[in-house]
């Protein structure tokens, strides 16, 4: 990812600098969009091509790019990048334009294929995002097409990317189960996040999630005590009355049964999927 910035021509130094230092946050975490691009590539390839590698660090930017954006918007984490909003703002749109033309300047065959891929899943991430941001997704269905676009999105763009630079093609297999793998790990953030008391908590915030509108489905006094605070009519919210129909209400056990429905799903793509059982592995992890 440094390699494609600092080769990059017209950047202006601060902001090739500022890039540089988004990227050495990301150093200790797992790369798992990328790993997934060159793991589905390899797969579906009969002859490697190592500029995958660099196609894998520019699919990252652009997941870097949209975390800083989702930052920016919620303003809910003290990355280093919500220090300085405006500048921020620049550099995550320079990292798209970026990594658009890493596919672009490749030697791929298909690489347009792959980047019209790119560009429809990117979007529909966006879509998803949007929908987030507007809050307006109240029900099982809805938020769950809203997770589908936001999370599934991201994570089947890195997959698809891969296969069709090594095929020229998508692999529908490939396609649902990489979706269902972005929706598994929303639904364990969601159920993380709702029983702790920070600031990215879903009901700290008036936000919507599984186990938040399970409660408010059950219509009673904690729903009811919810409406009051999401409506602004109570200023604060009795966490400890919220937690105790979260853990012993069924919020908690009908967000993970919903999880565990999406994870069978998965599998069963996983499993029709022809490659190395490493790999299967891998993907299988990304679920639990």
């Amino acid at each position: 990812m440094k390699t494609i910035i600092q080769m990059t021509p017209n950047l202006q130094n601060h902001l090739r600098s500022q890039l540089l230092q988004y990227i050495d946050t990301k150093k200790d975490h797992p790369m798992i969009f990328g790993n997934l691009c060159v793991l589905h590539y390899s797969e579906f390839t009969e002859e490697f091509n190592p500029e995958i590698y660099r196609i894998a660090a520019a699919v990252e930017l652009l997941v870097l790019s949209f975390d800083i954006i989702d930052d920016l918007q919620d303003q809910d984490t003290s990355n280093i990048w919500t220090t300085t909003p405006d500048l921020s703002m620049n550099a995550a749109l320079a990292m798209i334009f970026i990594l658009s033309n890493v596919i672009l300047e490749s030697n791929f065959k298909h690489k347009h294929h792959a980047r019209n891929i790119l560009d429809m899943y990117a979007l529909d991430s966006i879509n998803g995002q949007q929908l987030d941001l507007l809050n307006s997704c109240q029900s099982e269905e809805s938020y769950l097409n809203m997770v589908s676009l936001k999370s599934g999105s991201l994570v089947t763009l890195s997959c698809l990317v891969g296969v069709v630079l090594a095929q020229g093609d998508i692999d529908i297999r490939v396609k649902e189960y990489s979706n269902l793998i972005g929706v598994i790990q929303q639904i364990e953030n969601d159920i993380s996040d709702v029983q702790s008391i920070n600031g990215k908590n879903d009901l700290l915030n008036k936000k919507y999630s599984l186990p938040i509108i399970y409660i408010f489905e059950k219509q009673n006094d904690v729903s009811k005590h919810l409406e009051d605070y999401y409506q602004g009519l109570v200023t604060t919210m009795d966490i400890d009355f919220v937690k105790k129909e979260l853990f012993f209400g069924g919020a908690l056990h009908y967000a993970k049964a919903i999880r565990n429905m999406y994870r069978i799903k998965a599998l069963e793509y996983v499993e029709n999927v022809t490659m190395k059982e490493e790999s299967k592995e891998y993907i299988k992890n990304l679920m639990k």
